[in-house]
């Protein structure tokens, strides 16, 4: 009666002597993953890594473990890098001192050739603020009504990469906030009105600056991502704009005339103010058409104005103020405005007298110097 016997192959029973060869033939199957142990003559572990296990796999020694891998097909694009590593210069895409070895040609082309991209970020800010009317110089007391009108600008993601579905940075206007002659206004989007434009109740211009601005309040905004798809930076977090202001500037104004008398005239207060008014600067020089035959002429500006030393026509015709010898404007008369403008009273002004009687058609600027 025939028998077969099983022997239990194990270090116990079978030894194979040094120089001896072990020859195995038919299937050789390795029942659990990592029950193939190799050593060095060293008796130093070599490890066997299994990897993409697919048909025509095979085993080879990559980087001190032996990994089951594609062979190598003769350079294509297909096959595993097994030659020098890590890559030594930059080329293209790819980075000095990158980990070649392990990686399929296909790999290593597409990281030099196709780098991966990351888009450009604008943070949201408000891209202008205009008033309407635009006018920016008032006399005193001027009761102005003005609506300011800002421009949203919600920054962007550029170019687009999926899977980020919006260009913007951020994904709107939580609301705008105007201060508009010390008095504050905040127009809520989907509130009582849309915002970007806003009308400020009339204000009562003041001497010198009467600030009026706006910013936007922004929401949060999407995550963008780079070429690849993966995240590139942060989503937005909502925040508040640059802010933009405009100045409305409140002056008193100057007073200039022209009379024709046989003397010189006494300034007074109906003098002054039965000329011509106009809403500018008197600080720096002050130009003025008298279009004056044969006429005293005159200017009357705020005391607290520079003093005018000089008349000036052109190169050939000009002259100094506030001196005896002076043939022109030689003094400088100090009245007091107290009332019957409206909107101001109780304020100085500095009056220049001509002289004498002359003609010149021409602008005539009063200088500080």
């Amino acid at each position: 009666m025939a028998f077969f016997a099983r022997p239990n192959l194990e270090d116990t029973q079978f030894k194979q002597l040094s120089g001896s060869t072990l020859t195995l033939s038919g299937t050789t199957i390795i029942a659990t993953l990592g029950g193939l142990v190799f050593t060095d003559e060293n008796q130093t572990c070599i490890p066997v890594i299994t990897c993409n296990p697919q048909e025509q796999d095979v085993l080879k020694y990559v980087g001190g473990c032996i990994v089951l891998g594609q062979p190598s097909s003769g350079g294509t694009s297909t096959g595993y890098y097994d030659c020098k590593t890590p890559s030594s210069v930059c080329v293209g895409g790819m980075p000095a001192g990158a980990t070649l070895t392990g990686r399929t040609i296909a790999n290593i082309l597409e990281e030099i050739l196709v780098p991966t991209l990351d888009p450009v970020l604008t943070s949201p800010s408000l891209s202008s603020f205009t008033i309407n009317p635009s006018t920016t110089l008032y006399e005193v007391g001027t009761s102005v009504s003005i609506t300011g009108t800002a421009s949203f600008n919600a920054g962007s993601i550029s170019p687009v990469y999926p899977p980020t579905a919006c260009g913007d940075r951020t994904d709107g206007v939580f609301c705008y906030i105007y201060n508009a002659f010390a008095s504050p206004y905040e127009s809520i989007i989907n509130g009582p009105s849309v915002g970007d434009s806003c009308p400020f109740l009339p204000s009562t211009v003041v001497v010198d600056s009467n600030y009026i601005s706006a910013k936007v309040c922004y929401c949060c905004g999407v995550q963008p991502y780079d070429s690849s798809g993966n995240p590139f930076g942060s989503p937005l977090n909502s925040g508040v704009t640059n802010t933009i202001e405009r100045i409305i500037t409140g002056v008193y104004p100057v007073y200039y005339g022209k009379l024709a008398s046989g003397t010189r005239p006494a300034v007074t207060l109906s003098l002054v103010t039965g000329g011509t008014k106009s809403a500018v600067p008197s600080t720096g020089t002050v130009t003025v058409n008298f279009g004056s035959v044969s006429q005293y002429t005159w200017l009357a500006i705020p005391a607290t104005s520079t003093s005018k030393t000089c008349w000036y026509v052109s190169e050939s015709n000009k002259g100094n103020m506030l001196s005896s010898t002076s043939d022109k404007y030689p003094d400088e008369c100090i009245i007091s405005i107290s009332s019957g403008q409206g909107c101001w009273s109780g304020i100085n002004y500095k009056v220049y007298m001509s002289k004498s009687i002359w003609s010149d058609p021409l602008p005539i600027q009063f200088r500080n110097s």
